[in-house]
Parts: C-alpha cells; sequence; structure tokens
C-alpha cells in the first residue's frame, strides 16, 4: 500500500536525477551509498519516482541555495509514491516523510506538495470528523441554510463578562455560531473556565428569550495534555463547541483532542500560512485542509470568498471542496468562509460556493457596525432573506441591512 504525493519542484540539476534523491532522501537512503541499503529495504521502504514532467525553464532561484548563480533552472512537477508503512496513522510522521529533509536540499530552489492520493485502506487509520456538516447543524437546529457566524471582538483584551455581553448580542440577533479570537486562548486575565461560565449564561438568556441554540467555541489551544484539560473545563460548564489552532497547536494533538472530545472543533488555520502562502515553499491550503479533515476538525476555516486575504476565490473554492471531497468513509467538514466577510457578502458567498453547506464567518463585519454586534449580526441573515428572496441588497428598507452598507461599502454579488 502507497500513497502518492505530487510535488513542484525547481532545481540546477539534472531534474530526473533531483526525483530520484527526492525519493531516496525520503525513505532508506541518504546523500551518499551506503551498504546497509540493500535490495530488499529499498524494495519494501524505499520511496519511487512515479512521474517526472518538466513544464519550463527559468534563471531565478526562488529558495536560498549554495548553487553558484548563473544555473539554468528547471521547474516541473514530480510523484513520489511511499510505502505507507513507513508511517502509518502518525499525521506527525506522514509529514515529516513528505514534506521533510528534501526542503533542505541545495539541489531545490523551489519544492512545494501539491496534491496527495491516499488509499482507502490508509485512510482507515483516521476516524476524521464526528460532528461535521451535519452534526453541527444538528446542534443549532439549522438545517436548510448556511450557518452564519461571529467572531468576537476586539480579539484580545476583553473580560468573561465583556465577552458574554457580546455573545448574548450576536446570539439574540440570530447567530448559529460564536468563536473565541484565535488570539484568545486561556489567558491570565481570561481564562477559559471564567468565559465559558461567563459566556453560558450570556446564551442560556438569549435561549430562553429567542429559542435559538447558539454555538460557542472556546479557544483550547494549549500544551497537549492541557488542551484535553480545557475540553473538561468547557464541556462540564455547558459549552457546546471548542476552537483549535491547527498548525501551531499540532495536527496530531488535533487528532488525538477529536477522538476524547465530547464537542464539536473549530479549526483555524493561523500558522498555517505560512508554510501555503509561498507560491515556491511548503504545502498549499487544499493539503491542510485534507489534513485538518482527516484529523477530526468538524469545522474548518477555508478563507473569505471575496474578502481581504491574500487567496484567490478559486483557491478558496478549492479548500471548500476538500471539506467534502471523497475520501473514505470520512465524513465532510463544514467549510468555513471567514475573513472581511460582512453583509453584503452574503450574495457572492452563494453563488459561488453553490449550496447551503457551509458557514459565513464574520468579525469586524458584526462588531464593527455602526449598530453595534446585534445590529451587525441582523445585517448579515437579512441580507441572506432578501437575497434569497430575489432583492438587491442595495434596495433594502431594513435599517441594520442598509446601515451595514453605508458602512462598509458595495455589496459583492
Amino acid at each position: 500500500m502507497r500513497l502518492v504525493v505530487k510535488y513542484y519542484i525547481e532545481t540546477t540539476d539534472d531534474f530526473g536525477k533531483t526525483a530520484d534523491l527526492m525519493a531516496k532522501m525520503q525513505s532508506t537512503g541518504t546523500w551518499k551509498e551506503m551498504t546497509a541499503e540493500t535490495e530488499a529495504i529499498v524494495s519494501r521502504f524505499g520511496a519511487k519516482v512515479e512521474s517526472a514532467l518538466i513544464t519550463g525553464e527559468k534563471s531565478v532561484y526562488e529558495l536560498p541555495t549554495k548553487t553558484q548563480p548563473g544555473k539554468k533552472v528547471t521547474c516541473g512537477t514530480v510523484e513520489i509514491s511511499y510505502p505507507v508503512e513507513n508511517f502509518g496513522s502518525k499525521v506527525s510522521m506522514l509529514l515529516t516523510t513528505i514534506a521533510g529533509e528534501i526542503y533542505d536540499m541545495a539541489e531545490l530552489t523551489a519544492v512545494k506538495v501539491i496534491d496527495l492520493k491516499m488509499p482507502d485502506d490508509f485512510l482507515c487509520g483516521f476516524k476524521g470528523p464526528k460532528f461535521g456538516v451535519q452534526g453541527s447543524r444538528e446542534i443549532v437546529k439549522s438545517y436548510d441554510r448556511p450557518l452564519f457566524g461571529a467572531i468576537t471582538k476586539p480579539c484580545v483584551g476583553l473580560s468573561p463578562k465583556e465577552i458574554s455581553k457580546l455573545a448574548y448580542d450576536v446570539s439574540r440577533a440570530g447567530a448559529d455560531f460564536i468563536k473565541d479570537d484565535e488570539l484568545l486562548a486561556d489567558a491570565p486575565y481570561n481564562r477559559v473556565k471564567d468565559r465559558v461560565i461567563a459566556v453560558s449564561e450570556g446564551l442560556k438568556k438569549s435561549y430562553e428569550e429567542t429559542g435559538r441554540t447558539t454555538m460557542y467555541a472556546f479557544n483550547v489551544t494549549d500544551d497537549p495534555d492541557e488542551v484535553i484539560n480545557l475540553h473538561d473545563t468547557v464541556a462540564g460548564h455547558g459549552g457546546r463547541a471548542l476552537m483549535f489552532n491547527v498548525m501551531a497547536g499540532g495536527f496530531g494533538v488535533l487528532k488525538k483532542l477529536s477522538a476524547y472530545s465530547t464537542l464539536p472543533i473549530h479549526c483555524h488555520r493561523d500558522f498555517a500560512v505560512t508554510t501555503f502562502r509561498p507560491k515556491y515553499m511548503g504545502i498549499t491550503s487544499r493539503i491542510f485542509t485534507l489534513l485538518t479533515r482527516l484529523c477530526g476538525g468538524d469545522q474548518v476555516q477555508c478563507g473569505g470568498i471575496g474578502g481581504y486575504l491574500y487567496e484567490t476565490d478559486e483557491e478558496i473554492l478549492e479548500n471548500i471542496k476538500a471539506c467534502s471531497e471523497p475520501l473514505g468513509s470520512i465524513k465532510a467538514s463544514l467549510p468555513v468562509s471567514s475573513g472581511g466577510q460582512w453583509a453584503g457578502m452574503v450574495p457572492v458567498n452563494m453563488r459561488k460556493i453553490g449550496n447551503m453547506d457551509f458557514m459565513l464567518l464574520a468579525g469586524g463585519g458584526v462588531f464593527s457596525h455602526p449598530g453595534g454586534g446585534y445590529a451587525g449580526m441582523r445585517s448579515i441573515i437579512r441580507g441572506y432573506e432578501e437575497w434569497m428572496q430575489g432583492k438587491k441588497l442595495e434596495d433594502s428598507v431594513d435599517n441594520d441591512l442598509r446601515a451595514a452598507i453605508r458602512h462598509f461599502g458595495t455589496p459583492v454579488y
């Protein structure tokens, strides 16, 4: 059983020779021949170059290298297959294998993982999301529309009581979901325990007034053992969801947390962008999304359609597709469109995503509204309702939606 990884590479050496060296470095061999590297060992444990396709040439070195200036750079794609028994279902060792020491090779002036083909037998080692799309919907009893959510702002500095008030306001306005900002976890001035107690009281008050349930995801990113303790704190005090910063906290920790958790996990990508934003280094955001889903991410931030983030909408849509594409028996994760979202971004999200199974999540687009969090959340929901009725948002007579348009700008269709 083998897993196939597709790389984009640029090299100053012979293209085929470099591909062979990549396979060697990431399995049985090293830069020099070894007598212990027998044919039997290579046959069973060695990586293999399945294809090497040259796509062009250039003269620029995109990464630091010891290679002297002036050499021709050959560009192309390489597919390498790895024996699954080399790493099994340990995602840390999977990453060490497919994205390891090859990144140190002086021969490579660009190297990026761009695709991953995983056999079903390999996928059996992962349980994936416990809740996913349907489980998230079940908690808030919303089944026939996108979910709408808010990120508490300011990012840091608020007390548990202040965050509880923000949560109460947007919950009362109809939010399905609210979360901590990724910068706030178990801070000395705002402990998770104090926050979950305060927020749960605010959400209970909102439920008594409206009859609607709202999830709040508390950020439990921390050292591995403490992540589990914080899960117990949230679950034990009435919390309905967790949040985890995946790359900063670790894929392996996410996998452990998911196996243990009784609550859905909202996955933020923050630190991960350092590896998939560079064009010539790292992994793509789609690969990150797939691995997050494999390790149990119930809700995965995919970038913001039409928003202020660096990615194109096409790249974000690839991430969204990765949340639900066939992956053995692994459930679909709920994709989250977040980053520069507000009421006026509802139409473009609806049109480009093309289905209801996503969450639109806003921070500034809710709490920067001139009328505050309640009006900001309500403007998003009203924007959705009017769009579904075939109306132009600019023609709305709703005061909160009109105020949002005056404040944030022209709706995007």
